[in-house]
């Protein structure tokens, strides 16, 4: 990822819309809000699997990573995070149901 950290300027973004705006991608503010965790979570995964080896000058690597950006907002936009995202909070076990009958020992 250090192709990635030596583009000029990146050491500055602190924020999913300074990614946004300094790769010059078009989005929705109000589904950044929602959705900036697993956008910017689905970026560093692309960008720790990117080979920039191929990409020989800085407009290159830029190009680079402004269409993994892109790929990884539009995965998120208007979509439910929980279908798309890897983040663990997803990967849990859906919650049992338990009917009042078999709840026999417990009195109200």
């Amino acid at each position: 990822m250090d192709w990635f950290t030596a583009l000029e300027g990146v050491d500055e973004l602190e924020s999913a819309e300074d990614f946004l705006d300094f790769f010059k991608i078009e989005y929705d503010p109000e589904q950044v809000r929602v959705s900036r965790l697993h956008i910017m979570h689905r970026f560093n995964q692309k960008l720790n699997q990117a080979s920039a080896e191929r990409c020989v000058s800085a407009s290159d690597r830029y190009l680079l990573a402004q269409s993994l950006l892109a790929e990884c907002y539009a995965t998120f936009h208007q979509q439910e995070a929980r279908l798309h995202s890897s983040m663990n909070v997803y990967k849990r076990l859906e919650p049992s149901f338990v009917p009042l009958s078999q709840l026999e020992g417990v009195r109200l």
